[in-house]
């Protein structure tokens, strides 16, 4: 199964049969300077066992093996999971890592695929955040990470060693107290359409029966997608954005822009809370993480939001959150929100 792939590689799931692939890296002691101790080959099956079976525990995450995309031919091993570590402030992390056999070291594989593998957490993961840690003489892994995005941290110690410290940030991931907001790339939202939960089950979220209603899947196919499409990186402004539950890792609402800002920096908003979570103030707390990632934004201005005047919920929202009445018309409220200087 191939995880993601460069314009030279493809990341893919290890099987049994890569087991001496698995044992070429994991028990060169060269390879392994920077990393852990080399194992025998017993050991290195064993360790290539536990992580296959990681990857039902974690679709998501594993280590995998890393191969030339035109000949197939097995290059190395990549790695984005979670950081092992005895500081309880740091349990949750996420750390990605690479080894290369010798023969492929000076190629440009490593900042290549540490390039693509930082975005398959962003993109596919929705990681708001991913780090890398490194042996303070392993200098020129510092460099692929610098040259990858990464931003280098003070120095962390584990057990009698200090150790380099980088992380990199999600722009388009919203976190706040209890929600996690994000954007679907155009492949996420075909399977948000799709019935049997395909899309919870690919974002490792917690499925309950989300149906989609025929007009729903009718305008999302027929005008949100096809905008996606033009749009290019600009499809945040299209794209629904799920608020997910941090704790249950269940969607709770979604929320999202109707179209790019204009020139002078106005844009609207548009949200809704699925049945069985409203009441629960998740969406006050998710517009205002929305309204926060709008304000990081040099072309936002200006937020306007549209609510039924018979729908209070929905008008105490946006009270909340500092929108004020600009006009009624029918039975509609117009409300706008100025991004503070």
């Amino acid at each position: 199964m191939v995880i993601f792939e460069t314009n030279r590689l493809l990341i893919r799931r290890y099987t049994l049969a890569d087991e001496a692939n698995f044992f070429a890296i994991n028990g060169d002691a060269e390879i392994m300077r920077y990393i852990r101790e080399p194992r025998d080959r017993q050991e290195c099956l064993i360790f290539l066992r536990r992580n296959i079976q990681f990857y039902e525990q974690h679709p998501l995450m594993g280590r995998w093996a890393m191969a030339e995309k035109d000949s197939g031919t097995f290059v190395g091993s990549f790695a984005i999971i979670p950081v092992e570590t005895t500081d309880p402030k740091r349990h949750t992390e996420i750390q990605l890592g690479y080894a290369l056999l010798k023969d492929y070291w000076g190629r440009g594989y490593a900042t290549e695929s540490t390039l693509a593998g930082r975005r398959y957490a962003f993109d596919t993961m929705k990681l708001p955040q991913i780090v890398a840690i490194t042996e303070q003489e392993n200098i020129a892994s510092q460099k692929v990470l610098l040259r990858s995005g990464f931003k280098k941290q003070p120095d962390i110690r584990e057990g009698n060693k200090m150790l380099c410290y980088f992380t990199s940030h999600n722009p388009n991931v919203i976190e706040t107290e209890r929600l996690h907001l994000f954007p679907l790339t155009i492949n996420q939202l075909e399977l948000y359409l799709k019935a049997g939960d395909q899309l919870e089950k690919a974002l490792g979220l917690t499925p309950f029966g989300r149906t989609v209603s025929p007009p729903v899947a009718s305008r999302v196919s027929q005008i949100t997608l096809p905008a996606m499409e033009r749009a290019g990186d600009d499809y945040l402004f299209h794209t629904f954005w799920l608020v997910v539950d941090k704790q249950s890792k269940v969607i709770v609402a979604e929320i999202g822009f109707k179209g790019v800002p204009t020139a002078s920096g106005e844009v609207e908003i548009g949200y809704g809370t699925m049945p069985a979570m409203q009441n629960k103030g998740y969406m006050t707390e998710a517009v205002k993480g929305l309204l926060q990632w709008a304000a990081s934004r040099p072309d936002i201005k200006t937020v306007f939001a549209e609510t039924r005047a018979d729908n209070k919920p929905s008008i105490r929202v946006v009270e909340k959150n500092g929108f004020v009445l600009l006009s009624s018309l029918g039975g509609n409220l117009w409300w706008r929100y100025t991004i503070p200087m």
